[in-house]
């Protein structure tokens, strides 16, 4: 087992060595699909840990020699939101589980944030302009600041009302897939945005807003947008036509 842990938890060095043998039968399950994310309570502290499920063969040799895990990319990455001071829960540690010297499993801890996710702009995208106009400028400081989220769905976003002049504090998780870059381009912070929403109202009003708090041209970067979605999703009709 490798594993690295914030300074600042050190103290969970126990909870995190005895995760592996703990996991299933310990903390509350909070979501099981793909990956298994649960919550436990350590000496009054909530920790949430993420368990990325068992990858294929050939990742898992590209994670033992070639590049960084998902569960270690997390911890990194969230390392340096923080440092940037891009809002993300508070990376605690992160754990590569190794068998037959060829890299397993991966998990990573991070400090709770119990705040609701943006899906309300999906459900009722012109009763939240402030809300909206919020997440807006955190997405433009985000790519100002070099960071491009690799999957923008108003779910791994989250916010709370706060005292600050937008209103709103947002948060951001799910961050593994993401990357940074020194100046994203326009075509590469548009076509990041695509995955926010295919709602088509709501996404709309996302994009336009965007556009314009970067001073870029709004019916040309909604078009990029819209054209995009519309041709991912005729591929991914044709694929399952294809596979019935």
């Amino acid at each position: 087992m490798k594993s690295e842990i914030n300074p600042r938890y050190i103290h969970l060095q126990n909870f995190v060595d005895s995760l592996p043998s703990t996991f299933d039968t310990s903390g509350e399950l909070i979501y099981d699909a793909r990956n298994k994310v649960r919550l436990f309570n350590v000496d009054g502290l909530p920790v949430v840990v993420k368990r990325y499920k068992v990858p294929m063969l050939h990742q898992r040799i590209d994670y033992s020699f070639f590049r960084p895990s998902k569960a270690k990319r997390a911890y990194l990455f969230g390392m340096r939101l923080l440092s940037l001071s891009i809002s993300t829960p508070e990376p605690i540690a992160y754990i590569e589980e190794y068998r037959r010297g060829l890299f397993y499993q991966g998990y990573f801890l991070s400090a709770f944030c119990g705040d609701p996710d943006l899906r309300i702009l999906r459900e009722e995208p012109n009763k939240h302009e402030e809300l909206m106009s919020a997440f807006v400028h955190f997405l433009v400081d985000m790519h100002e600041k070099g960071f491009v989220h690799g999957d923008t769905n108003l779910s791994n976003f989250l916010y709370r009302a706060d005292a600050s002049p937008m209103k709103y504090h947002i948060t951001t998780i799910d961050i593994n897939r993401s990357h940074f870059s020194s100046a994203p381009s326009k075509k590469e912070c548009l076509k990041s945005l695509m995955r926010i929403t295919h709602e088509r109202i709501a996404m709309k009003k996302i994009i336009g807003e965007y556009a314009r708090m970067r001073g870029w041209n709004v019916d040309m970067s909604v078009d990029y947008v819209v054209d995009s979605i519309e041709r991912f999703e005729k591929r991914k009709a044709m694929k399952r036509k294809i596979l019935g």
